[in-house]
């Protein structure tokens, strides 16, 4: 095994059915939200021979655990999209949630996916001595209305950086390789920054870690939510670059 643990938090969109009441949408209108705000098929797209993968596996629509714990502490918590969303992607009525349920979706879902994700990484140290966390996402060809930091160019590929934990040679790697591979590239652009278990964050700089977010319209029609032609050779490519970075160690 390598010393890369892929981290994909946002594929799924299994919504458990004891959670389903609590939504103002048609059923119809949640599957068109799911499509919008799920990173569909990344976990075929980052499904890389010889590397660690974590998949959370219920919709980010009921649980994010890409978000800060402490709700004060998260900047998309004014946008409704807290660890337990409140919001639509237009900012209109998601669900109802209250202090009861998020308790509990916390301690069901969030802590549990934090822990394995804690003791994943700290397996890849105790054998390699480092782990290269990769942050798998993609992102719609358009801004959607929730984001905060949006601008009008959508590159092909978004590379999110952490300046503790993010080498500047592993942004130059991933930055040269998909641009040699003919892909337009953005750094933090249109989103920013890379997942770290809080146990080592800021703390281990044996912890690496980059955001890599995929431009849907590469590998699926986004409006369906179904993949198109394309899709083998984007998978090839991410296969094929993550396999070549110089940070990889294989034990």
């Amino acid at each position: 095994m390598s010393n890369v643990l892929i981290h994909i938090p946002h594929s799924s969109y299994i919504i458990p059915n004891e959670y389903k009441h609590l939504f103002c949408l048609t059923e119809k209108e949640l599957y068109d939200e799911q499509i919008k705000m799920t990173d569909s098929f990344t976990n075929e797209l980052f499904d890389i021979c010889g590397t660690e993968k974590l998949v959370f596996q219920i919709s980010r629509l009921i649980c994010d655990v890409e978000r800060f714990r402490c709700e004060k502490e998260e900047e998309m918590t004014q946008q409704g999209m807290w660890v337990c969303y409140t919001k639509t992607n237009d900012l209109k009525p998601l669900k109802k949630t209250d202090t009861r349920h998020k308790q509990e979706i916390l301690k069901l879902y969030y802590d549990r996916h934090h822990l394995i994700f804690e003791k994943l990484v700290q397996k890849s140290l105790n054998k390699n001595g480092t782990c290269l966390i990769i942050d798998a996402h993609s992102f719609p060809s358009a801004a959607l209305p929730y984001e905060i930091h949006s601008q009008n160019f959508r590159p092909d590929i978004c590379i999110g950086t952490d300046d503790f934990h993010t080498p500047n040679g592993i942004t130059e790697y991933f930055r040269n390789a998909f641009s040699e591979s003919g892909y337009s590239v953005g750094i933090n652009n249109p989103f920013c920054g890379t997942i770290v278990p809080m146990k080592f964050y800021g703390k281990n700089k044996n912890v690496s870690s980059v955001m890599l977010e995929i431009n849907r319209s590469l590998y699926m029609h986004e409006k369906t939510g179904t993949k198109n032609n394309h899709f083998e050779k984007i998978c090839k490519d991410i296969s094929q670059i993550i396999s070549s970075c110089p940070y990889l160690t294989h034990t």
